[in-house]
């Protein structure tokens, strides 16, 4: 049995994604700053505190 992770994989990810757009853009970046990608990372960490939130740290 593994013992717990700090965070959860999904949420590195999605932590790295908005890492990497404050320095550069991606292909999916719009003109006016607007990315799919970074509004579904900025979704799933909000997502993750709520949950934290709720159920406490793993």
């Amino acid at each position: 049995m593994c013992g717990h992770r700090e965070l959860p994989y999904l949420i590195e990810l999605a932590w790295r994604c908005l890492d990497q757009h404050r320095d550069r853009r991606c292909e999916k970046c719009t003109g006016t700053g607007f990315c799919p990608a970074v509004e579904a990372a900025r979704t799933r960490i909000r997502a993750w505190r709520r949950y934290r939130s709720v159920f406490g740290r793993p």
